[in-house]
């Protein structure tokens, strides 16, 4: 016995019209704009600066690749 899905919520859709299912715990689209958009308001020390930017940089990665 099989079973199949037209639409998976919170799914990835893809160039080719298919949707990516999210692997577990990864965060979605919505999520990652709040975590970019509370760091952008955010003051951080010094010290901060390096850990969060290396921080930002995958966020932004995981964002531009779910906003595909």
């Amino acid at each position: 016995m099989s079973f199949t899905a037209n639409h998976v919520e919170g799914a990835i859709p893809n160039n080719k019209n298919k949707n990516i299912p999210l692997i577990p715990n990864q965060l979605n689209i919505k999520e990652l704009e709040v975590l970019i958009s509370l760091i952008r308001k955010s003051t951080f020390s010094g010290e901060d600066i390096e850990p969060i930017y290396n921080m930002v940089i995958k966020l932004q990665n995981q964002y531009l690749e779910q906003a595909k």
